[in-house]
Formats: structure tokens, C-alpha cells, sequence
């Protein structure tokens, strides 16, 4: 009987642990996706980002933009992520089926306190013609998903979620080619690492709950294209696609209860990501002002649940049902003069979650944001770029069901999310 009510116990922290470590890697753009992968195009809200081509970071974007830069360069910036998230119970509840009836009751704690301590986002990009500046090389290293949160250990929500620390990191190796004087194409490998640690409590309906640690990483591969049109020296059109990326993240579960550790299971789980579609649009109305605007489409919609896989045990699936969506923005960019450039956007970005799957990992809604920033060139070669955005985001409702301990034993998760996110970011080009 002891064996059995361990491995049920393995079998219930496993599921809801592992699904969490990969829905966890499913934060400042709507679900998991950060698209802080330029300061320039933070600026402007990354309106026209897959056609404007104004530095290095075109890798990320659009690599066929490399065949408009003026020369070699390199790019590298920071983005300092300052989010904020207040939790509030809405019923959140512990229940527990007897002989004469299910026992539900209320669950005690706190409201967990800002989970987000704030968080930089790095990245770098070279690009390099290798032929008469037709034909391009480049290499771009960013983090394009990642998510880092921890609430006070006894807070209402612990069977959720207590700690969420995520790192992703991506290398594309890309090429483009200038095909004629209104055609670019290019495209890149995009090698991607994840690695993450979670840690939720487990309902025992007892006082003292059981703590589930989990770590998990993974290697996989994906790829992207784009090509760029300039139909008229003042207009550009750039249209990207990045494919889905496919990771089976390998984990191990420590189970713990008083400092002690009691279980530790292996496990998998297979995560999605999404394949994203772009197209962007820069007009140059004057040889100073230029207006943007781009439209991106994530296919969330394939991330309908985690399976878990564990040996000897039968697989655990837990469902996301994440939904398409799609962010629309638009901005301007203006040249003061030679050493001066200043910019500003909007964006509404559309959240994949919904109410009964969104988890306190994730505590996402709608996002609005609003942008600005500038660009000072010290010398002919060096230039300083600079951004703040602002992002509202809706309130969200939280819903989730949690297994606990013992199969008559669950948990609910109710609340509702108020949040918002600051970003300061920097970066320095140099032409060579």
C-alpha cells in the first residue's frame, strides 16, 4: 500500500509539475514570446521591424535586410524588463472526496506579492557582404522566449505555481542575397536552448504541503525567410516567416516536504512553439519622416496540451487549448539631422491564453503598448540607440484545476490578474 500511494503521489506532483515546465515556457509580449530583440525597433513599437532595415538587428526580423545596410556591422543592446502583477482570490479552493461527500474548503495565504523582480533581455547581431554587398552573411544571438516570476511560498496560489525561472537562447547563423535592385531574400538556422526550474506546492490535506522542484532543457533546431521588396526608392515591404520550434524538454522532479527530498522522477514533455508569419511596410514621406506598420501572426493554436511521459507510468496530458493571434502596430521615425533621430508607436498585441487554462505562471491579458526613443550618433561609426515603452495589459482571469497528492484530493486556482510592464533599453552600433 505504501509503494502505491507513492507512486499515485509521483504520479500526480509528475503531471502537474512537468506540464508546468512546459507551460511555463509558454513573457513582456502576449504569452511567452518577447519580442525585445532590437532598441531601434522597440522605439517605434516594432512597426515596419520585418521592412525598415536600419541596423543589424534586420537579422532577427528580416535577414534579407542585411542587403540595405550600408556596410558591415554590429549591433548589441539590453532591454531591462520591469513588470508588475497583483494577484487577487477569488475563490480559490483545496478539495477532498470522502465517504460521505467531497470536503471543500477555502485556501488560506496571501496574495503572493510582485512575482517579478526585474529582468535583461540581451542581445547581438553582425552582419558582413561578402560580395559586392549582394551577397550577405550574419549572426544573430537573442533569448525570443523566457519567463522568470516567484511568489511568497504560502500564497493562495502555491498549488499553481511558486517559482518560474525560464531561459531561452538562440543562435541564427543567416545569409541574404540581393537579388536586383527592388528583391532581397534571406534566411537562417535558428539553434535554440531552453532551460527552466519550477517549483509548486502539492496538496497532502494535511497542514503540511509537499514542495515539487522541477528542472527541465532541451536543444532543437528551427529555421526562418524573408524577402524585402523596395518597389520605389521611398517604400519597402518585408514579409517573414520563423518556423515552429519543437523542443522535448527532459526533467526531473524532486519531491521534498520539511527540507527533505522523498521522490525524484524523470520525465518528459513535449513543448510547441510557435511558427510566427510577418509583414511589415516603411514609407518614407520625406527625406526626414518615415512611417511604419506591421501585422505578425503566431500560430499558438498547435500548443493544445502537454503530454507527459514518464517511465513505466502512463502518459498525463494537462490541456492549454492556446488560441491563433495576431499583433497589428503602427509608428513614425524622424530625422532631426545628422546626429539625431527620435521615434514613437503603438502596438496591440493579442493574448493566446484563455480564462479556464491560464495559469499564475502566466498571468496574461491583451497588451496595449506605447513607445519612444532616439538614436544619437557620437561619431560616423559609433551610435547610441535609446527606448522606454510602457505596456497596459489587461486584467486576467485565472481558473485552473491542480491534482494533488492523492487522487481524491485536488485543487482550484481562482483569481484575477492586474498588470502592466516597463522597458528601458540601450544598445550601441558600430559601422565598420
Amino acid at each position: 500500500m505504501k509503494h502505491a500511494a507513492r507512486l499515485s503521489l509521483a504520479s500526480a506532483v509528475a503531471t502537474s509539475a512537468l506540464a508546468l515546465l512546459a507551460g511555463a515556457q509558454t513573457a513582456s509580449a502576449a504569452g511567452f514570446y518577447i519580442k525585445e530583440q532590437s532598441v531601434t525597433g522597440l522605439g517605434r513599437a516594432f512597426a515596419g521591424e520585418s521592412a525598415i532595415t536600419e541596423d543589424a538587428s534586420t537579422i532577427f526580423f528580416n535577414p534579407a535586410g542585411m542587403t540595405r545596410l550600408d556596410g558591415a556591422e554590429a549591433t548589441a543592446g539590453v532591454h531591462l524588463l520591469l513588470p508588475r502583477a497583483d494577484m487577487e482570490n477569488k475563490g480559490s479552493s483545496t478539495s477532498a472526496r470522502t465517504p460521505l461527500g467531497t470536503v471543500t474548503r477555502p485556501t488560506g495565504g496571501g496574495d503572493g506579492g510582485n512575482p517579478y523582480d526585474p529582468t535583461p533581455v540581451p542581445n547581438a547581431y553582425f552582419a558582413y557582404p561578402v560580395l559586392n554587398k549582394d551577397l550577405w552573411v550574419g549572426l544573430g544571438i537573442s533569448a525570443p522566449f523566457g519567463l522568470a516570476n516567484k511568489y511568497q511560498a504560502d500564497w493562495f496560489g502555491r498549488y499553481d505555481s511558486i517559482e518560474t525561472d525560464l531561459l531561452t537562447l538562440n543562435i541564427a547563423p543567416s545569409v541574404a542575397y540581393k537579388v536586383n535592385s527592388w528583391i532581397s531574400i534571406g534566411g537562417g538556422v535558428d539553434i535554440q536552448y531552453a532551460d527552466a526550474k519550477l517549483t509548486n506546492a502539492v496538496y497532502t490535506g494535511t497542514a503540511s504541503d509537499i514542495l515539487s522542484d522541477v528542472e527541465g532543457n532541451d536543444w532543437t533546431f528551427g529555421y526562418n525567410v524573408g524577402v524585402l521588396f523596395e518597389p520605389i526608392p521611398t517604400t519597402r515591404i518585408g514579409i517573414h516567416y520563423r518556423s515552429r520550434m519543437e523542443h522535448t524538454l527532459d526533467g526531473s522532479v524532486k519531491l521534498s516536504r520539511g527540507g527533505t527530498t522523498f521522490n525524484n522522477t524523470p520525465g518528459t514533455a513535449d513543448l510547441n512553439l510557435p511558427d510566427i508569419i510577418a509583414v511589415g511596410f516603411a514609407h518614407e514621406v520625406t527625406p526626414k519622416l518615415t512611417l511604419m506598420a506591421e501585422y505578425n501572426w503566431y500560430g499558438w493554436s498547435n500548443f493544445e496540451e502537454i503530454r507527459v511521459k514518464r517511465p513505466g507510468l502512463p502518459d498525463q496530458v494537462v490541456g492549454q487549448n492556446y488560441e491563433d493571434t495576431f499583433s497589428a502596430a503602427i509608428g513614425a521615425q524622424y530625422k532631426i539631422d545628422d546626429t539625431w533621430t527620435v521615434r514613437g508607436g503603438f502596438q496591440y498585441d493579442e493574448t493566446p491564453t484563455v480564462d479556464n487554462f491560464r495559469s499564475t505562471r502566466t498571468p496574461d491579458g491583451d497588451r496595449y503598448w506605447l513607445t519612444t526613443g532616439a538614436s544619437y550618433a557620437l561619431t560616423e561609426n559609433f551610435t547610441i540607440d535609446v527606448a522606454y515603452a510602457h505596456i497596459f495589459i489587461e486584467d486576467a482571469d485565472i481558473n485552473t484545476q491542480q491534482a494533488g497528492a492523492a487522487p481524491v484530493l485536488s485543487t482550484n486556482t481562482r483569481a484575477t490578474s492586474e498588470g502592466s510592464v516597463d522597458i528601458i533599453s540601450a544598445a550601441l552600433r558600430y559601422k565598420f
